[in-house]
């Protein structure tokens, strides 16, 4: 109905953005998309031009806006979701001196082996719930005042791509405490800088932006930009959190029994938890998800790039829009366990729960009864069960799921929801939101300022569109392929160490 009020999701993503408006009831309203690069201008770097993402999104939300608008509809509140671990310099005016660089950058993975090495991992983990990774800004800030001093000496500040958002439109530096757990720096039970974490990044609590509380909510300061979007100043700007946190509340992933899966570029498993829950062992991350919880989970790299990958070498005669589909039709004509032959996707190194940038891709079992069926097959196993070995640490520390909520591209095919249930043995569910997290956001954006109750209300607004329940008896011949990973594992990670 015109006249109403509608929530607006920003989600800042790995390789596009998306925005959503959504009415106080969950329809979607209005939406855009837009792509950005990835740069890899030497082995191990990835970055993005912050100015080319931040233009993208403002001319999506601009289209969105204009929807709404034309609708006759009010936006009332706009919330914020990004990708977690980007680390960018601005000088002294905010602006940007260094490209942003992106969760995939590895060049400081040597940093990292060296904090596993003496021990400071493992101590700093325990307070900031961050697993050691050259994923994370606190380990680039060490590679940048090793390897670029000059630029180090020079920058203002270093923030994230959420941050330089926020600065361009309320003028302040604020960083929700979401994001700032995944940087490696921020204490995930007091919710403030660690001074250790700060030394080792060689920085003080003054070059980084200040902890925010997720439901934080500011105004348009700098009217500019309200104007340029066609917005009311006074319209809320809510800091919300980061793309897993509000992965999980898009698709109603809020109960210490729901587990999200996402699978798409990369992969993810996370759950909900009302305390602090922290792997011996520094498997698994506990970042904070909103004011009064956190999100227990791993991610792993091995997922859709990888498949990617493998389907342009056995897939070249197909053209690369059909390739997926085409891929699984091929790997549903194989058993479970693909006769044998168990692939470890490692082609990026792996994050959750090895921690082990070194790590590379393995064909294991290979034999001149394998074809292009069997290596597909195998390398969809390998990307399940990576999450699996993800979910038997969650596990230790949460209990068993009830279900699993899915989101992310490659959950989109049944085939590939029907073996997640299969090989974790519990119910899956397909809810009807394609962008979880920007939808999350929106979502965020109305408990901040009212519009809606509670994280309870959210959920009632998703819906179940597809249910996939275990079959029984699949599930043996999944747990036999599963140990002959994790055996293949072992042996690769004994080989790496030597």
């Amino acid at each position: 109905m015109p006249g109403e009020d509608a929530l607006i999701g920003v989600d800042l993503g790995t390789t596009a953005v998306k925005v959503v408006a959504s009415a106080l009831d969950g329809r979607e309203v209005a939406e855009a998309t837009e792509r950005y690069a990835l740069s890899t201008p030497h082995p191990g770097f990835v970055e993005q031009d912050p100015n080319e993402i931040y233009r993208a999104a403002m001319r999506s939300l601009a289209r969105v806006l204009a929807e709404v608008t034309g609708r006759g509809d009010r936006p009332v509140a706009i919330g914020f979701s990004a990708a977690m671990h980007g680390l960018i310099a601005v000088d002294v005016r905010g602006e940007p001196i260094s490209p942003l660089i992106n969760w995939m950058d590895r060049r400081s993975a040597n940093v990292a082996d060296r904090w596993h090495a003496d021990g400071t991992a493992a101590r700093l983990y325990q307070r900031t719930g961050a697993p050691m990774h050259p994923m994370l800004p606190l380990c680039k800030l060490r590679w940048l005042s090793e390897h670029d001093p000059e630029l180090f000496a020079r920058t203002a500040r270093f923030v994230g791509i959420k941050e330089l958002f926020v600065h361009r439109w309320t003028g302040e530096w604020l960083v929700d405490e979401a994001i700032g757990t995944a940087t490696g720096m921020l204490d995930t039970r007091t919710r403030t800088w660690d001074p250790e974490a700060l030394a080792c990044a060689r920085i003080g609590p003054e070059r980084l932006s200040t902890p925010a509380p997720c439901s934080t909510k500011r105004d348009f300061a700098r009217s500019q930009v309200a104007g340029t979007l066609g917005i009311d100043p006074k319209t809320a700007i809510v800091l919300s959190s980061s793309d897993g946190a509000l992965a999980n509340l898009g698709i109603g992933g809020i109960g210490h029994d729901l587990l999200a899966l996402t699978l798409g570029t990369s992969g993810a498993l996370r759950i909900v938890s009302p305390e602090p829950a922290l792997d011996p062992n520094g498997r698994t991350f506990c970042y904070v998800f909103d004011d009064d919880r956190w999100l227990i989970g791993g991610p792993t790299s091995s997922a859709g790039a990888v498949l990617e990958w493998l389907f342009a070498l056995v897939l070249d005669d197909v053209a690369p829009e059909d390739r997926f589909e085409r891929a699984t039709g091929l790997a549903e004509a194989i058993g479970p366990g693909a006769e044998g032959l168990t692939m470890l996707p490692f082609l990026s190194g792996e994050r959750a729960p090895y921690w082990r940038a070194d790590l590379r891709g393995e064909l294991v079992g290979l034999d001149l009864s394998h074809d292009r069926r069997h290596l597909v097959r195998a390398a969809f196993e390998g990307v399940v069960f990576g999450l699996l070995a993800v979910q038997h640490v969650i596990r230790g520390l949460t209990g068993d799921p009830q279900a699993i909520l899915l989101s992310g591209g490659l959950t989109h095919a049944a085939f590939v929801r029907q073996m997640i249930a299969d090989v974790f043995g519990i119910e899956t569910r397909l809810p009807d939101r394609p962008e979880a997290s920007a939808f999350g956001a929106a979502m965020s954006a109305g408990l901040a300022i009212g519009a809606i109750g509670s994280l309870n209300d959210v959920a009632a607004l998703i819906h179940y569109t597809d249910i996939y329940r275990p079959n029984r008896a699949l599930i043996e011949a999944y747990r036999e392929a599963f140990t002959r990973y994790q055996k293949s594992v072992k042996a690769l990670t004994q080989t790496a160490d030597d």
